[in-house]
Formats: C-alpha cells, sequence, structure tokens
C-alpha cells in the first residue's frame, strides 16, 4: 500500500471529503488528489506530520512503518467536531489557555447536563445536625417552606 493509499484509506474511514482535508491542510481540493495519487513523490516531512494530523493517526503509519490499522496503532476514532476542537482550537493557544481550556473542560464533564448517557444529579443542602430529626422532618420543612411569616 502507498503513502497516497493509506492518505486516502484515512480521509475516507474519517468520513471527510476531499474538501474537508483540504481545509485542514490548508491546500486546494487539486492538491489532496495528488496526494492520493502518489502524483506528489517525497513528500516533506513537515508536510507527513501535518497530513498525520488532519488524519488523526502518525506519521509513521502515513509511511507505511507501522501497520496498515491505524486503532492498532494505540490511534483512536475521535469524531470531526473533536479533531477540529484540537487541531484549530488547542494549537492557537499558549500555555495559561490550553490550562484554561482543560481547567473549563473537567467542569463540563463534572455536569451531568453536558455528559452523555448521565444520569442528573441533584444538588441538594445537606441536613442539619444540630436539631434531632423527627419522621415528620418533611412535613416540618414543607410547613415552613409555604409559611409567609419565615421570609419577611
Amino acid at each position: 500500500m502507498t503513502i497516497g493509499d493509506r492518505i486516502k484509506q484515512r480521509r475516507l474511514e474519517l468520513d471527510l471529503s476531499v474538501d474537508d482535508l483540504a481545509g485542514r491542510l490548508g491546500k486546494n481540493r487539486a492538491t489532496v488528489y495528488r496526494y492520493e495519487s502518489n502524483d506528489i513523490e517525497n513528500l516533506p516531512i513537515t508536510l507527513m506530520s501535518t497530513l498525520a494530523k488532519a488524519l488523526n493517526t502518525t506519521p509513521a503509519f502515513l509511511m507505511g512503518w507501522e501497520c496498515d490499522e491505524p486503532s492498532q496503532n494505540k490511534i483512536t476514532d475521535l469524531s470531526n467536531q473533536t479533531i477540529r476542537l484540537i487541531n484549530d482550537n488547542i494549537e492557537k493557544l499558549n500555555n495559561n489557555g490550553q490550562k484554561k481550556l482543560l481547567d473549563y473542560s473537567e467542569i463540563l464533564v463534572g455536569n451531568p447536563d453536558y455528559v452523555e448517557d448521565s444520569t442528573p444529579i441533584l444538588n441538594a443542602a445537606h441536613a442539619r445536625t444540630d436539631i434531632k430529626q423527627t419522621p415528620e422532618g418533611k412535613a416540618h420543612d414543607d410547613a415552613i417552606m409555604m409559611d409567609p411569616k419565615e421570609w419577611e
């Protein structure tokens, strides 16, 4: 399998059009077609690195130095949105910006409103420990909440 074959194979695995890949590379579609058809020989190493990032793989895979299955090379299939987030946003940030983005992503992951297949977590105040709880405690609490005198 040639470099061009691996580029095309990986592009198709990621469900990217030639225009999508061209956009990620900052090239035109004709150039991508030339890469895939092996019309351009001796691709520069800097281009291999850029291609690998755009295709969520490694330069070694594109060169044929690793096995033909990117998943076997510890590369996970990421959604196009995730790849765009990584390639387009994170690399533009300085170290402080990257740290803030990481901190914010951890906050989002901790919020069930933003996590796939998550059961909502109810946040409530802790029970008072300075008073004895009674079986009719809930009725008592509800009565206090409904009593307008308590809120004056």
